[in-house]
């Protein structure tokens, strides 16, 4: 079965883990420091906080962010729900923008129209959909008018890279920038997620979230009378001094992603590869074309979506799909709009607000990408869909 993502692993990595398994800690130990040091560094950011997912990385983002009860987030339609969600956990309003057709992102005159329609947005989620970067600058421009604080959701762009050739999680056009480590992204935690952001005191107040809202490192102590006695420190004192969460990743989750980050440059290279290819494949297709056939040289290659004309086709997408996977392919779909979920319907949010990202979904299909994936394999999936869609 060739499946539309998978993680690779070597040797290299199972040692790095066993490393850690023989030594002293499992979790809160030296491998979480130094995987943060070596983000930060090769995204060119001040500070970085890992945590235990993508998910988690948004929510603490969000309380970061000083998003409360009754503010307004916008974000992508075109996502996974976490994007969303995260401004559901404070109890503020997701508001969706529509995509910009061409490169499947936050479309910027549909953030600016969503701007004039309500001027009280907190926050902007962009979400750098398939690892092809937004257009930053534009949506730091329109963010600035309502004061409001940018996240960026890189779930799929590690190793992305910015036109003017900054590295996606660098936080020159945002607040945080959070980054996930899930198997089928760029490196693989298991389970993990990491934010990045280049102000001190939200980089103190992440690291106090991620553990239950205990104080870390040189934070003041609210009580400091128990925190010494006789200008001895008291070992054993600590503070709770807000509420805050176990988000913290492991020192077993970090050392596979150091050494897996030791090969990015050689994943995000091959993954490029296997895009350029499927573009080359699909020219002379009438039904069937690259939904996002621009920035490869900037884009991390997450996904590799198309748009297909099913009515053209005579197919539908249902039997497309089971046919490929008759065939031993596995697809999938990126995304459903997430204000179509039952959960949305249910606050209120009805059809036909992004009628860009609808329009996209009808289309959409992701076809098998991963580093592992051979010449032969993809050359498979390109035969497979020459064969029922021509």
């Amino acid at each position: 079965m060739i499946p539309y993502g998978r993680h690779f692993l070597d040797e290299a990595d199972i040692a790095a883990v066993v490393e850690v398994l023989r030594g002293g800690y499992l979790t809160q130990g030296p491998k979480i420091a130094e995987f943060e040091a070596a983000v930060a560094s090769y995204v060119g950011a001040r500070f970085a906080v890992a945590v235990s997912s993508g998910t988690a990385g948004l929510h603490l983002a969000c309380i970061a962010a000083g998003i409360v009860r009754g503010d307004i987030v916008v974000t992508s339609p075109i996502t996974f729900v976490a994007s969303a969600n995260c401004a559901l956990y404070m109890g503020a309003r997701p508001v969706f923008a529509d995509i910009d057709p061409g490169t499947l992102n936050l479309s910027v005159e549909s953030l600016e129209e969503a701007g004039r329609k309500d001027a009280a947005i907190k926050a902007v989620i962009p979400v750098h959909f398939a690892g092809l970067p937004c257009d930053m600058d534009a949506i730091n421009a329109a963010a600035e008018k309502w004061g409001a604080a940018i996240i960026e959701d890189a779930a799929h762009a590690f190793g992305a890279s910015y036109p003017d050739g900054g590295k996606v999680g660098n936080c020159a056009n945002s607040l945080m920038t959070v980054f996930s480590f899930h198997p089928v992204k760029a490196i693989a935690a298991g389970e993990g997620g990491l934010i990045t952001t280049n102000d001190e005191a939200t980089y103190k107040r992440l690291l106090r979230l991620r553990s239950h809202g205990i104080n870390k490192s040189d934070d003041p102590m609210l009580n400091p009378g128990a925190a010494q006695e006789d200008g001895e420190p008291n070992l054993w004192y600590y503070e709770m001094q807000e509420l805050g969460f176990n988000y913290r990743i492991t020192d077993i989750q970090s050392a596979l992603a150091l050494s897996q980050f030791g090969k990015l440059g050689a994943f995000l290279e091959r993954r490029k590869e296997l895009a350029l290819r499927y573009d080359e494949a699909f020219t002379s297709m009438a039904v069937l074309k690259p939904a996002q056939p621009v920035g490869r040289d900037r884009s991390a290659h997450h996904l590799y979506p198309v748009r297909i004309d099913f009515a053209k086709s005579g197919l539908t997408r249902t039997r497309l799909m089971h046919s490929l996977r008759e065939r031993g392919i596995g697809t999938q779909v990126h995304y459903i709009p997430v204000y179509l979920q039952p959960y949305y319907r249910n606050l209120g949010y009805k059809p036909g607000a992004c009628p860009a990202a609808e329009a996209y979904y009808r289309e959409a299909l992701s076809l098998p990408l991963y580093y592992s994936l051979a010449d032969s394999d993809q050359d498979r999936v390109v035969r497979a869909l020459n064969e029922l869609l021509q």
